[in-house]
């Protein structure tokens, strides 16, 4: 199972992204929802525009109106092998009973694994591989996790709600892996909306790790093409702004000096752990 959210830790809609990239590319048919009972707040003071549904009218008549926030689950097989996508919206309070009934529907569903995505903005260069972080439920699944270039979280804040899932997921013994991808974040004038990179970036760490054959040569163009398309932007906005050329260089500069890349090159071997388990279904 692949989870995703509208949440806090959506930068470059990496989190977001990737269930609704596998929902239209797998054709996957929507099977299950959360109703919202009471995990939405409609208003807080000075905070008008953050919670109230969406709605659409024409000519004063009402189009349509989003009765229910988006928490739905979606179904997909791929090599024989069920997928099953999450698509939500983090709940603004009583996260543990959201939580548990998102758990409660995947273990009817029979999910063996769940992996969050997410994303998590920073001064990383455009055009290299982006950093992956993780945090994971169960402490035997580290040395797996270690085939996957990623970096292990250390982090002393506030919950995510990949975190708040990674945490229920040990109380009741599921297996979970948070994977939050480093995406483009500059001090300059430059709008980075999705980060198409991030996306395959974790998009081949799932692909390896569920042992499935899923084309990301699509994705693979796109991150190419976004990369051309924010030179070319770079490019401009040093023309445009030609007093501020060399600082907007020398940050550049910087942000690349201090980075460095860690591959995921993708092996051909799927994880025995994750073969096993599906062997034996």
């Amino acid at each position: 199972m692949i989870a995703g959210f509208n949440q806090w830790a959506n930068a470059g809609n990496v989190s977001s992204g990737i269930p609704e990239y596998l929902i239209e590319k797998l054709q996957a048919r929507k099977i299950g929802h959360i109703r919202k009972d009471d995990f939405y707040l409609f208003q807080l003071p000075g905070s008008h525009f953050l919670f109230r549904p969406p709605v659409k009218y024409v000519e004063g008549y009402e189009e349509d109106y989003q009765e229910e926030t988006i928490n739905d689950f979606h179904y997909a097989e791929i090599d024989d092998k069920a997928l099953v996508l999450f698509i939500g919206t983090e709940p603004n309070q009583r996260e543990d009973v959201y939580v548990n009934t998102l758990l409660d529907g995947a273990v009817e569903l029979g999910v063996k694994r769940i992996v969050v995505p997410a994303g998590v903005g920073g001064e990383v260069p455009f055009d290299k591989e982006r950093l992956v972080s993780c945090t994971y439920s169960l402490k035997q699944m580290q040395e797996e996790l270690e085939a996957y270039a990623v970096t292990f979280s250390n982090y002393g804040r506030n919950a995510t709600i990949g975190m708040v899932i990674n945490h229920h997921c040990k109380e009741r013994g599921i297996e979970a892996v948070r994977m939050s991808a480093r995406t483009p974040n500059y001090q300059l004038q430059l709008a980075i909306p999705s980060d198409k990179r991030a996306i395959y970036d974790i998009l081949r760490r799932i692909r390896y790790m569920f042992g499935i054959s899923l084309d990301l040569s699509d994705l693979e163009r796109e991150s190419k093409q976004q990369n051309s398309d924010f030179q070319n932007a770079l490019k401009r906005l040093c023309v445009e702004n030609p007093e501020l050329a060399p600082q907007i260089t020398d940050y550049m500069e910087e942000v690349e000096k201090e980075f460095k890349e860690i591959r995921f090159n993708e092996p051909t071997k799927i994880p025995d752990i994750f073969l096993k388990e599906f062997d034996s279904n």
